[in-house]
């Protein structure tokens, strides 16, 4: 379960929103709506421990995020809104560094299935990802959803640069991570088309206006 108390974000010298309480209990999706500007993405770095609040703090399980540091991002997998890869590695190469980084370990032939999963085929998963799209470049990046079993998912505008077939994928992975009864908090400006093609996840949802 993840919790805050009474958190605000400052910017600058503004002061963009304060007292925040959430809740976000297995199973369920928080939708964080807002404008350009608002925060979002400010409040997902805090809630995964990457920028701390001005006022207030977050707890995992009653622990607090910063202080348990460790056993928290242990359960948490946090995908950005700036695609996070090395610009002279291959697909290959940047999903292993990703998941290296969270201490997952997966085989050759695990990552190369993740890819597949997410249609980098062929030679693609071979070349730099500067040469690759910007949507075949998020997909690599969401690739790691495919190899992780972490308790909850922060993802910021995760459809950004996705076709329909990326957006499907996530989908999926999105249904399937909700029923193991695990934890998405997410921004996405699709979110009132996410409505009516996951009604299944939606019905547990939660939405924070910022």
């Amino acid at each position: 379960m993840l919790n805050t108390h009474e958190i605000s974000c400052k910017r600058g010298s503004h002061l963009l929103w304060e007292n925040l309480h959430l809740k976000v209990l297995p199973g369920e999706v928080l939708f964080v709506k807002g404008e350009n500007g608002t925060g979002k993405s400010s409040l997902l770095r805090m809630l995964a421990g990457l920028l701390l609040p001005y006022e207030g703090s977050i707890s995992w399980n009653d622990l607090d995020i910063h202080q348990h540091r460790y056993e928290y991002h242990g359960q948490l997998l946090y995908i950005g809104h700036q695609v996070a890869l090395k610009p002279e590695l291959n697909a290959i190469e940047n999903l292993s560094s990703l998941l290296l980084l969270q201490g997952n370990n997966p085989s050759l032939t695990e990552i190369k299935h993740a890819l597949e999963k997410w249609l980098i085929l062929g030679n693609t998963i071979h070349l730099p990802t500067k040469q690759l799209s910007q949507g075949q470049k998020q997909r690599v990046a969401l690739a790691q959803l495919t190899l992780s079993s972490r308790a909850l998912w922060i993802l910021d505008e995760p459809f950004n640069g996705l076709d329909a077939q990326g957006a499907n994928i996530l989908k999926e992975h999105l249904v399937q991570h909700h029923a193991a009864q695990k934890m998405t908090i997410i921004t996405s400006h699709l979110h009132d088309n996410l409505q009516s093609m996951l009604p299944s996840l939606l019905a547990q949802e939660k939405i924070l206006a910022l």
